[in-house]
């Protein structure tokens, strides 16, 4: 509900917040449950993706390293939304991109390159590039985590 709440606006996502929901979202990140997981990763990348100070509160909640952790985990659907949700962080500026790269996304992240999944690669491509673009430094942290040739062969994936 959360989540069907929050991916409307930014006032909407505000009022997810404010109602305290962040807490229990976050919560729900470290159950045992994939599907919670999944449900609460959706909710958090929908709220952070409206506005900077709405990821900010994403990530001062202490989200951001249990995304992490997500992606980690073997069930697709879950690494797949849990990258969207880092990448709707860090696309808002340096210091959230940076955020992400402090929680150690982006060697768990580049792995997932040449997963055979088409939507993960997308997902992961995608919240690599929210960082890389901010900065120098933060694009010298992408490729430093060994992108090339795996990213390059994405090119000739059989997903356009």
């Amino acid at each position: 509900m959360l989540r069907a709440v929050a991916k409307h606006s930014a006032e909407l996502a505000e009022k997810v917040v404010k109602s305290g929901a962040l807490d229990a979202l976050v919560n729900c990140l470290e159950e045992f449950d994939p599907s919670v997981k999944e449900a609460a990763a959706w909710a958090l990348a929908y709220i952070g993706k409206h506005s900077n100070e709405l990821a900010k509160e994403v990530v001062n909640v202490g989200a951001v390293g249990l995304l992490v952790l997500c992606v980690q985990e073997p069930e697709l659907t879950l690494k797949r939304i849990a990258a969207t949700a880092l990448s709707e962080i860090a696309k808002h500026s340096e210091e959230l991109a940076q955020a992400v790269v402090d929680q150690g996304a982006v060697p768990f992240l580049a792995a997932l390159i040449s997963h055979p999944d088409s939507q993960l690669k997308r997902q992961v491509c995608s919240c690599l590039a929210q960082i890389a673009k901010h900065t120098v430094d933060l694009a010298e942290t992408v490729v430093e985590a060994e992108i090339f040739p795996r990213i390059l062969n994405c090119l000739k994936d059989l997903d356009n």
